[in-house]
């Protein structure tokens, strides 16, 4: 079987293209993390098919080591971590190294480009988004002999509805394994793609009424100013972009903060730069794909409940927690 190493695979996304590769028959799994005894890692740990190796993907030390020997690779940075300028860096070395170590094919899982879609307009560049798209735009830019190149667009989670945020265009994380797969074993058709994928594309409204339909509880959508948003939704007062990374984090003068960062990306979907997702090509490579936001609800049995997605905001939670546990321990 040939292995792929997976970057990120204990985010939301990596999780099912991981277990897709698990799942397959045909590949191994080799799975870059930082702890190898978080909640998420265990998990993927127990699956057959799956290896853990320590180390991070700001390292470029554990970068080589991670790529050494491998067929493939899936690879997505954390920018709520590494933050735009790291996320850049590491994004192009990721690349640079994955080719020295002989990789035979690369997909990389980008994002689309704001401040490129939106004809260079400032008033639309965000930190996690943009970066990603520079590093998408430079490697597919490069020839594909010795190494394959892919890259997997996705747009905001149809998942985060748990998290309490609804966007647009919305995917199933869960089918982001199957695409996964499928540019691994077309290349013919994925090598020099970049293949932007969507469950369904909704307005707040619909968002709204189908949450009616499929739970019975009344729902309404209802315009909050972005700025009262902003001060309400942000993690933790003055939260810099790679919040995740927790309030003591490096700061300099590319460091945006959560609401500079999340104000574009507010207004980037809302006001509809976004390229339209191709759905019958989608329905091509994967025929049994989620195929619309009442489908996704129904499966997952959404109520409206909220639950962590994002690995960064599991990660911070359980740091915070731990810090009050202790308080509480030496207060008693």
């Amino acid at each position: 079987m040939r292995e792929v190493l997976v970057i990120g695979g204990t985010g939301a996304q990596g999780l099912p293209v991981v277990k897709a590769l698990s799942q397959s028959g045909r590949y191994t799994a080799r799975v870059l993390t930082r702890n190898l005894g978080s909640k998420r890692a265990r998990e993927i740990s127990k699956l057959s098919n799956v290896t853990l190796i320590q180390g991070s993907q700001d390292n470029q030390k554990d970068l080589h080591k991670a790529f050494k020997g491998v067929w493939g690779a899936w690879v997505n940075t954390d920018g709520f971590t590494l933050g735009e300028k790291n996320e850049l860096f590491y994004g192009i070395r990721a690349y640079e190294i994955a080719r020295h170590e002989g990789v035979q094919h690369y997909i990389y899982a980008g994002t689309d480009y704001a401040v490129k879609d939106a004809d260079w307009d400032a008033n639309f560049h965000w930190g996690h988004n943009d970066a990603k798209g520079r590093v998408a735009d430079l490697i597919l830019s490069h020839k594909h002999d010795g190494m394959k190149v892919s890259v997997l667009t996705t747009g905001p989670y149809m998942d985060m509805l748990f998290d309490e945020r609804g966007k647009i265009p919305l995917i199933a994380v869960e089918d982001v394994g199957a695409y996964s797969l499928w540019m691994f074993e077309n290349p013919s058709e994925s090598t020099g793609l970049q293949l932007k994928v969507a469950t369904d594309a909704v307005t707040f409204e619909e968002i709204a009424g189908v949450f009616t339909k499929v739970t019975g509880k009344k729902a309404v959508h209802e315009y909050v100013p972005l700025e009262q948003y902003l001060l309400a939704a942000e993690p933790y007062p003055d939260a810099p972009a790679n919040w995740a990374a927790g309030p003591d984090a490096p700061r300099d003068e590319s460091t945006m903060t959560w609401r500079e960062n999340f104000g574009p990306w507010w207004r980037y979907w809302g006001e509809g730069f976004c390229e339209n997702r191709d759905f019958a090509l989608l329905d091509r490579i994967h025929p049994k794909r989620i195929k619309s936001l009442e489908e996704w609800m129904r499966l997952v049995g959404y109520n409206g409940q909220a639950k962590p997605v994002l690995k960064g905001a599991e990660d911070l939670r359980a740091v915070q927690q731990a810090i009050e546990k202790a308080s509480t321990a030496h207060m008693s």
